[in-house]
């Protein structure tokens, strides 16, 4: 489904212009190789011409699957996983839902578009102690004010202390939210705050894009910098979620739906780790 705002920003060239150094490191590289074949035919350094030719073909691979994946994970016909997870958590148009974002705005505005009564409540958490990429911050610069809007609201919040209620949501939204946070204990402060203001049995709708061969292709060895799928299943038990339906998009993001277990359901799962 293409966005309906046509005035909306890009978001393909939003995501190159706060990851520049990624493509003109590439594309420099390319132009660099390009004159040293050049340099190599003419003082006759022959053998080095092959080995050249064949680091521009990777370089030109690696380039073309930078824009490839950007194009799937950021054009108006890639895969969106914050779609991926309204339509994997069942929502409504008439649901409410709380929507964890970090200044980026585009996201929940472009769910707002398929609701009728219902109401995103989207909290920025942004905090450049917690959240340290520069990328982060280049992207935040390019977003324009949000608009009014009767079915967003807009709160600001930090990790440790959600403005919400306890046990007063049904469906919190984390995408590609935590890989923002460097510290594996900020992660867990966060998930802590999602899982206080659920209602018991409420769900967590998520999404990180993750290692896999998909992402090997894509991004080469920059995809080490991505967590396993078993990190993120592995966090999420660690702080209390039950793990429902999961599913990797295209190879590229991995979107899980968790519940909020119980308290009995706490005590069930204690007595068969202990069993």
């Amino acid at each position: 489904m293409a966005e309906l705002n046509r005035k909306a920003p890009n978001r393909t060239l939003l995501h190159i212009r706060a990851n520049w150094p990624r493509f003109a490191i590439l594309y420099g590289s390319i132009v660099v190789a390009l004159i040293f074949i050049g340099i190599s035919a003419f003082q006759g350094w022959y053998g080095f011409i092959p080995m050249t030719l064949a680091l521009i073909l990777i370089l030109v691979y690696f380039l073309f699957m930078a824009f490839w994946s950007t194009q799937k994970l950021y054009g108006p016909y890639g895969i969106r996983p914050y779609h991926q997870l309204f339509d994997m958590g069942n929502i409504r148009s008439r649901s409410e839902f709380i929507y964890i974002d970090l200044g980026l705005r585009y996201q929940p505005l472009s769910l707002s578009r398929r609701l009728t009564t219902g109401k995103i409540t989207v909290i920025d958490v942004y905090n450049p102690q917690w959240t340290t990429s520069r990328a982060l911050v280049r992207w935040r610069e390019q977003m324009p004010h949000p608009p009014n809007d009767p079915r967003v609201i807009w709160l600001d919040g930090n990790i440790h202390l959600l403005p919400i209620p306890d046990a007063s949501v049904e469906t919190v939204v984390l995408c590609q939210i935590l890989s923002e946070f460097w510290q594996k204990g900020d992660r867990i402060t966060l998930l802590n705050e999602v899982y206080r203001i659920l209602k018991p049995g409420g769900q967590l709708l998520f999404a990180e894009q993750v290692r896999t061969q998909t992402n090997w292709l894509t991004l080469g060895p920059a995809a080490l910098q991505l967590p396993p799928i078993k990190h993120w299943h592995n966090l999420l038990s660690e702080t209390r979620f039950g793990v429902q339906k999961q599913q990797v998009i295209q190879g590229l993001v991995y979107c899980a739906k968790a519940t909020k277990l119980t308290p009995s359901q706490v005590r069930q799962l204690a007595f068969q780790l202990d069993y």
